[in-house]
């Protein structure tokens, strides 16, 4: 059976990729649903979701519902008779009425191996806990969150260093591909269908400032995961001056600490910070001040001038 009549649903950049490559097919979507423009910034001036503005530029037709559910969103959908429904990041439920209506039904694209890290932040988790292999998931949508039948998985080798931004951008490009390759495999009846391992479920919960601050009690791998992260938004940090401090970047040594926790150890020129923590040393190699750009921590120490036994805090 040939996927004719393609409905996008998405909202930030995770799901550019894919909108971009399925516009460049067959498969090249006939509406676009977003989520409404919201105030963003300081000055809370208007913003358009990043899928808005690509759909835009692709010349796709875009509606932006408060609440997709609604009956005249459900009128429109049910006039455009969608062959299948492919959601990425679209931050919004979906009720049975939408999930039954078109011949393939709704499929999503998850950055995490389902059943690990349900939820809204799995690469954030899959950094916090060092993994070293992540992917995507490519589920059939359910009631209940990311947890119906799994349709396809890939998986990506995950850098020592590589953090959050870096992952992000991997992961949105491997899935749009991904998501080709599905489609192409449906319409040819290769598809079989795998349930979760409720009994392997595990949850990536949302983020809040508090995951953000970084306790230098912990060991210096821990801290280091956390940076990663986090990198380069929202970002961890610390505070020292009794100001806050971003930290984007750091590497753990070999060298074990032996001074006070958090204290400034050394400047080593054209690397970085190093700071004691639990066990070993780690190297602060970018940073951002607060209201500066991100800057390298050896830079940032010149103009520090810092003083002896002088530590970065909790913030606690």
């Amino acid at each position: 059976m040939e996927i004719k009549n393609v409905i996008f649903m998405g909202t930030p950049q995770f799901g550019v990729p894919t909108l971009e490559l399925l516009s460049k097919t067959k498969y090249k979507p006939v509406l676009c649903i977003t989520q409404p423009d919201r105030p963003k910034g300081r000055k809370q001036k208007l913003s358009s979701p990043e899928i808005k503005i690509t759909a835009e530029k692709l010349e796709i037709p875009i509606i932006q519902p408060e609440n997709v559910n609604d009956i005249e969103t459900i009128k429109l959908l049910k006039k455009i008779e969608p062959d299948i429904i492919i959601t990425v990041a679209y931050g919004g439920y979906l009720k049975k009425e939408i999930r039954k209506l078109s011949k393939f039904g709704c499929i999503n694209l998850h950055p995490s191996l389902l059943p690990k890290y349900r939820g809204s932040a799995p690469i954030n988790y899959t950094l916090l806990n060092g993994d070293k292999v992540g992917g995507n998931t490519i589920f059939r949508i359910v009631a209940k969150m990311d947890a119906g039948p799994i349709l396809s998985q890939n998986k990506t080798v995950i850098g020592i260093n590589e953090n959050y931004t870096e992952l992000y951008e991997k992961l949105s490009k491997a899935g749009a591909k991904s998501i080709i390759k599905l489609l192409e495999n449906l319409e040819l009846n290769k598809i079989l269908e795998k349930k979760q391992d409720e009994n392997k479920v595990s949850f990536s919960n949302k983020i809040n400032n508090s995951d953000l601050i970084i306790n230098w009690v912990n060991p210096a791998v821990k801290i280091n995961n956390q940076i990663r992260a986090f990198a380069e938004k929202p970002a961890t940090f610390t505070y020292f001056r009794e100001k806050k401090l971003k930290i984007i970047e750091a590497e753990v040594l070999e060298e074990k600490s032996e001074k006070k926790i958090g204290l400034i150890i050394k400047v080593i020129k054209n690397r970085g910070i190093v700071v004691s923590t639990a066990d070993f040393n780690l190297l602060i190699k970018r940073l951002q001040p607060a209201g500066k750009s991100i800057m390298s921590a050896f830079a940032f120490s010149l103009g520090a001038k810092f003083q002896k036994n002088e530590c970065f805090q909790n913030g606690e």
